[in-house]
């Protein structure tokens, strides 16, 4: 996805320079070459085949059916391997299993570790639904401060919390300032400051290699446990620039609210002693929040989410970059699935530091999508962006690559220089399966397309 001249894929802003008529002359030369080479003569090219439509099939999600047929490995080598080996992915390693057997289909190198961008948020989803009961909520807490006229705001971890009088659109369901400020009225308390007490998060308030530059680019906010919006500007725009001083902004607006002077509002770095419980305003549950991290790829909310996971298996322990990712290697584990190669930095995948497999990928999608997963889990499959839908495919699998619109639902992720889409795909003849394509060495713009047409490909393949 493109806006404003930048890339903003939810990893690291990349701004076109004095080479931008040569990239452009580039970008076309390889997505042409690789859009519009067809295969064997004897496979069907993607081109020339018809789009599936909503009679052929019931766009809702399938369970996994061992009685649909099965794919032919080789007859999906035969169609995905001219793409894979297309200059336009760079590096690709990949993995396609079946949802109903676990058997792999396809793929490149699965077991490689490479920069995941923002599929490491599956890793994340999958281990808080692991974790955590899918209607759990996180409080914020109003409370009466041991100095009078005093309002102190404890968080619990909550970054979605609306500046408004309603939830904002990219968060249904969130608790709103307004909630906030009418339990402290509704209290009698008429405070002449407020105080933002630490909550539980502890450490460095950026990742990992994370510059301070993605904050005004909308892609981060420093990580503190009360914001408002995910620390957006502008809380209707996906793509709007944050604060830099989340905490500090929302009790400011909080205090505006109130009457109260903004210049009397302060964040605590230790925490603040309070004697009364005012009231609390609870975020949306957990399978709403994830949904907003997944179709959204907010950043903040998913470092959000794996402090919590992190806070779950330890409420004492540390809750900062280095916790939540323990805490999701850890729980992913607990599950049964082989973490051997996966490094995380961060939970969301702004780190280049990052390295998860194919292979790794496909296995935690099977957790929502094998037979035996259960009702909660695969309810996770329904919180993915939609091809041609929804999120950050909503712009995405068009032309060559229209066959797989509403019919693949994945999770994109965009660094310099990678590309990644991992989801869950239903074939024409109605078999599903799991899906991971990471592409390394090639800008986006180039390689996005054929990794959409390599998932349309599966979809609209019976490959028999």
């Amino acid at each position: 996805m493109t806006e404003r001249g930048v890339w903003r894929g939810r990893g690291l802003v990349w701004r076109a320079g004095v080479v931008f008529v040569v990239v452009v002359l580039l970008v076309a030369g390889l997505v042409a070459a690789a859009l519009f080479t067809d295969v064997e003569d004897d496979v069907r090219a993607v081109v020339g085949a018809p789009a599936q439509t909503t009679a052929e099939l019931n766009p809702g999600l399938h369970a996994a059916d061992d009685s649909a047929p099965l794919p032919d490995p080789a007859a999906l080598e035969e169609i995905l391997g001219p793409l894979a080996a297309s200059p336009a992915v760079g590096d690709l390693t990949a993995s396609v299993v079946d949802d109903a057997t676990g058997q792999v289909l396809w793929g490149r190198r699965p077991r490689d570790a490479k920069v995941p961008a923002s599929t490491t948020k599956l890793l994340t989803a999958v281990a808080a639904l692991s974790r955590l009961p899918g209607d759990t909520r996180v409080d914020t807490v109003l409370a009466r401060g041991a100095e009078p006229d005093t309002l102190v705001v404890v968080p619990g971890g909550d970054p979605t919390m609306s500046g408004g009088a309603e939830p904002g659109p990219l968060f249904p369901g969130a608790a709103t300032l307004t909630q906030a400020a009418d339990v402290v009225r509704d209290a009698g308390l008429t405070p002449a400051r407020i105080v933002v007490d630490p909550g539980p998060y502890t450490g460095p308030r950026l990742g990992p290699g994370w510059p301070p530059s993605e904050i005004p680019a909308g892609n981060i906010a420093p990580i503190e446990a009360w914001m408002l919006d995910s620390g957006r500007l502008d809380p209707a725009d996906e793509y709007s620039p944050r604060t830099t001083e989340p905490a500090l902004a929302a009790g400011r607006a909080l205090a505006r609210e109130l009457g109260v002077d903004p210049e009397r509002v302060r964040v605590a770095s230790d925490p603040v002693e309070t004697t009364e419980e005012l009231g609390r305003v609870s975020s949306a549950e957990l399978t709403d929040r994830l949904r907003s991290m997944l179709v959204h790829s907010d950043n903040v909310l998913a470092e959000a989410i794996c402090r919590e996971v992190a806070l779950d298996r330890d409420p004492d322990g540390p809750a900062d970059f280095a916790a939540g990712t323990a805490a999701v290697l850890d729980t992913l584990t607990e599950r049964g699935l082989d973490m051997s190669g996966v490094r995380l930095d961060d939970c969301s995948g702004m780190s280049n530091g990052n390295r998860i497999s194919a292979a790794v990928l496909t296995d935690v999608l099977r957790t929502a999508s094998a037979p035996d997963a259960t009702r909660e889990m695969r309810d996770l499959l329904d919180t993915l962006p939609v091809a041609a839908g929804s999120g950050t495919l909503v712009d995405r699998f068009t032309g060559p690559a229209a066959a797989g619109a509403g019919w693949v639902r994945a999770k994109t992720g965009t660094l310099a220089g990678t590309s990644t889409l991992a989801g869950s795909v239903t074939s024409t003849d109605g078999r599903t399966m799991s899906f991971a394509l990471l592409s390394s060495g090639t800008d986006p713009a180039v390689a996005r397309p054929v990794l959409d047409r390599i998932a349309a490909e599966i979809s609209a393949c019976g490959c028999r």
